[in-house]
C-alpha cells in the first residue's frame, strides 16, 4: 500500500504507479468523495479540456457595452448548466 502526504496548501500526489494503472495524465479531472471514512477520487469522463483562446471573447457582442463580473459569472453559470444538465459530471 502505498502512502502520501498532505501539503501545508491541502495538496497530496497520487503515486506514479497508481497513476499509470488509472492512465491518468496532467490535466485530467477527478471527482472527490468522503465516503464511509473514506476519500475516493475518481475519473471524470466527457469533460474536455477548454483553451484560453477557445474561449476568449465568447461573451462579448459587437455594439454592446461590456458585461459587468456578476453578468458575466451568470453568463457562465447558465452556459455550465446547459452543458452539464442533471445527471451529467460538472467540473
Amino acid at each position: 500500500m502505498d502512502t502520501i502526504t498532505l501539503s501545508s496548501k491541502g495538496q497530496l500526489v497520487i503515486p506514479k504507479a497508481v497513476r499509470q494503472s488509472a492512465n491518468l495524465v496532467p490535466g485530467d479531472v477527478l471527482s472527490v468523495r468522503y465516503v464511509d471514512g473514506e476519500i475516493r477520487l475518481k475519473p471524470v469522463t466527457g469533460v474536455v479540456p477548454t483553451s484560453l483562446a477557445e474561449v476568449a471573447g465568447c461573451l462579448a457582442r459587437l455594439g454592446h457595452k461590456p458585461l459587468s463580473q456578476a453578468q458575466t459569472r451568470a453568463a457562465i453559470q447558465a452556459r455550465l448548466k446547459a452543458r452539464f444538465k442533471a445527471g451529467d459530471a460538472a467540473p
